[in-house]
């Protein structure tokens, strides 16, 4: 019985008592209707994130039934195997994921090529363009910026609500983490050390005297090299894929995500929320670590 038995984390974006016993009773009805007993509830932080144990022998429930049922409310929801909850690895994404910066657009802006850059960095966002010629594209326009520019972006990062608490979870759980970004050193490296991350791989600026080339170092992190990075640590720690989690918000983030056991779109693009089914849009961070089932203030 136990391969059947799902959990669905329910979490709004603050406390709501009240929001919170609308969604059970919606939840119970529908698991009544298909005559599947709730087996338990459990609060991992009191009147905000919850979660709902079932049998599910049928396998009838999934993410858009869920969906349909609760679309109107501003909560987000993970539905998975018990199973296969715990994880022992998770990877990441960057910008847009862990902090709120297109760090590419903020270091064009001091060429007064921010909107330029912008533009490029959309279409790659939105799978319109591939990742590897957005990437040559915008850092080209970059050539001969000086170095020292990445000093004073480094000073306009803002991080994600939630990400500091999420890996201090994560590592007190054992939970590895690695931040994989198609963004650039020395930034990623200042966001992981801000972060407490164990591992990080991102791409590396060309450089002559004091300024840019206007081109990328080998190897460039794109879609293929993160999913590369991705089985590179499940077959070091002999990992099955249903113990990694992964997240991000970009086309280039996919095949990482879909070779993930739990792969979560973090406030992502159409591209990216059309075919990952584990969203988070209204709450923040801390919701990883629910859908984990990591009891967390």
């Amino acid at each position: 019985m136990k391969e059947h038995k799902k959990v669905l984390t329910i979490v709004s974006p603050s406390k709501d008592k009240a929001l919170h016993i609308k969604i059970e009773l919606i939840i119970i009805k529908y698991l009544k209707s298909l005559n599947i007993n709730l087996l338990e509830l459990d609060f991992l932080n009191p009147h905000k994130a919850k979660d709902y144990f079932f049998l599910d022998n049928a396998d009838l429930i999934n993410h858009s039934n869920i969906f349909r049922r609760l679309k109107n409310f501003p909560i987000d929801f993970c539905l998975q195997k018990t199973a296969t909850r715990n994880k022992k690895l998770l990877l990441t994404d960057m910008d847009g994921t862990l902090i709120e910066n297109e760090t590419l657009n903020d270091i064009a802006r001091f060429l007064g090529k921010g909107e330029q850059v912008k533009k490029i960095t959309d279409l790659g966002k939105k799978g319109r363009l591939d990742f590897s010629t957005s990437l040559e594209n915008r850092v080209e326009l970059l050539k001969n910026l000086k170095i020292n520019s990445l000093e004073i972006a480094k000073k306009n990062i803002t991080f994600m609500k939630g990400s500091s608490n999420l890996f201090t979870c994560l590592k007190k759980n054992n939970i590895y983490t690695i931040l994989v970004s198609g963004g650039f050193k020395p930034i990623s490296t200042y966001v992981k050390n801000r972060l407490n991350i164990q591992e990080e791989f991102s791409n590396t600026f060309g450089i002559e005297g004091d300024r840019f080339n206007g081109k990328v170092e080998n190897p460039v992190v794109n879609s293929s090299y993160k999913e590369k990075i991705l089985n590179k640590y499940r077959h070091k720690f002999k990992l099955e894929t249903n113990e990694i989690v992964a997240i991000g918000d970009a086309a280039n983030d996919l095949n990482m995500l879909l070779s993930s056991g739990l792969p979560i779109a973090y406030k992502a693009t159409d591209v990216v929320k059309a075919n990952i089914d584990n969203q988070i849009n209204h709450t923040d961070l801390n919701s990883v670590l629910f859908f984990l089932g990591i009891k967390n203030n």
